[in-house]
């Protein structure tokens, strides 16, 4: 199966979980789990994302993260670069606003952290996806943003955000792809 056919397949899997009246509660599990992890304590910088669509929701952590007073990031994907992502610093959620691919993202006001200031243990990436595989492969949507940001940043600590009824053992992996470190859903946090 190639991996066009897969994303909508997968795409129609997760749609389906986004439409049941367990979601929120699944998203909120998935939260608290990662909210009560040491990984998440001891960190100081959250680079998190903008659910759009059917992704997980992952407000509360931002939220959390605020409250704590650490530094919270989200990134802004280049319309004219192919793949290329920054993160940038934002000290609530109105600091977003609709950008490239009709998802929100830091306002041009916001402070950009680039790869050198967040290639840390302290920094913890929460990472989207339309599934997973259980050895921390993603599919997502085909761009490689993710991909090519965890590539420069080896120390920092990766976290695969899913659900686990979208970790799939029909990931293809491809040369380029990385894997994350760890793994989060609505049952707990694994370690790949």
């Amino acid at each position: 199966m190639d991996k066009k056919i897969l994303r909508k397949r997968l795409t129609e899997k997760r749609n389906a979980l986004h439409a049941d009246k367990n979601f929120i509660t699944l998203c909120f599990n998935l939260q608290n789990n990662i909210i009560n992890q040491e990984l998440f304590k001891s960190a100081h910088t959250i680079c998190t994302y903008a659910p759009t669509k059917s992704e997980i929701d992952v407000n509360l952590i931002a939220q959390t993260a605020w409250e704590q007073g650490k530094t919270v990031l989200y990134p802004r994907c280049s319309k004219t670069e192919k793949g290329l992502m920054n993160f940038y610093a934002c000290e609530s959620f109105s600091d977003l606003e609709e950008g490239a691919y009709a998802i929100l993202e830091p306002k041009s006001s916001c402070l950009l952290f680039d790869e050198n200031m967040l290639n840390f243990p302290d920094t913890l990436i929460l990472v989207p996806a339309l599934a997973y595989s259980d050895t921390g492969y993603r599919i997502g949507y085909g761009q490689g943003f993710y991909d090519r940001f965890l590539a420069k940043i080896p120390l920092a600590a990766s976290m695969g955000i899913t659900l686990s009824a979208l970790i799939s053992q029909e990931i293809i992996i491809d040369p380029w792809d990385k894997a994350v470190r760890y793994l989060a859903t609505e049952k707990g946090i694994q370690k790949i």
